[in-house]
């Protein structure tokens, strides 16, 4: 099996800003399918019906809702609730985009792990259930990286070599300057490693995998 050398992101504490110290360490490859994707979002929540997913894991049954609030204002339109089984283990407030949100659920094959990606083109996280915490940590949040590129907008995508990208792009311009990062899981840290990538490639779209 490959081993890459990664860098992993030293969590200051669950759920808080990263530090920027940077680890060396030796993995195996993850391999990423994607389970779910659910483009337009936003769209499938009515003011009287929320969206709701379902998923079987190896840690359990994983559930997705995210619900319009009529009352709230526009920094905490949508609240989000994820259960395992019948317990909350996470949730937050998402405010109104002007694109609206996407959603993808993904395998990683290799460790048996599954993640859950919110994203709008403001900003992108990676979720995935933590056993030895109990509860959902957010392993990935765009805002802690680099864009590298000018209007960066972000994306986490599964691509079709079973990669998994942190990218940044401009999603109306087709000029090849798109910045990425690989995201990897490390076991022996429990927690995702990555590695710059740098810029110079094309679209995202043109590569991530589809239903």
């Amino acid at each position: 099996m490959k081993k890459w050398q990664k860098l992993f992101i030293v969590p200051l504490m669950a759920g808080a800003a990263f530090f920027s110290a940077q680890v060396h360490t030796t993995v195996e490859a993850s391999s990423f399918a994607l389970i779910k994707y659910q483009a337009n979002l936003t769209a499938q929540i009515s003011k009287t019906e929320a969206w709701k997913e379902s998923f079987t894991t190896p840690d359990g049954k994983i559930s997705v809702q995210i619900r319009s609030l009529l009352a709230a204002d526009d920094k905490g339109r949508y609240h989000v609730i994820m259960t395992r089984d019948k317990d909350r283990v996470y949730e937050e407030y998402l405010p109104e985009v002007t694109y609206g949100y996407w959603f993808r659920a993904v395998r990683d094959e290799e460790n048996d792990k599954t993640f859950f990606v919110i994203a709008s083109r403001n900003q992108a996280k990676l979720y995935g259930y933590d056993a030895t915490a109990g509860k959902m940590q957010v392993y990935v949040d765009s805002r802690n990286f680099h864009s590298g590129v000018p209007s960066g907008e972000a994306n986490i995508t599964p691509l079709t070599d079973g990669s998994l990208v942190l990218s940044f792009e401009n999603f109306d311009n087709v000029e090849p300057q798109s910045h990425r990062y690989d995201l990897t899981w490390d076991a022996e840290a429990n927690w995702i490693t990555y590695t710059d990538l740098g810029t110079g490639y094309r679209p995202v779209m043109k590569e991530m995998q589809y239903q």
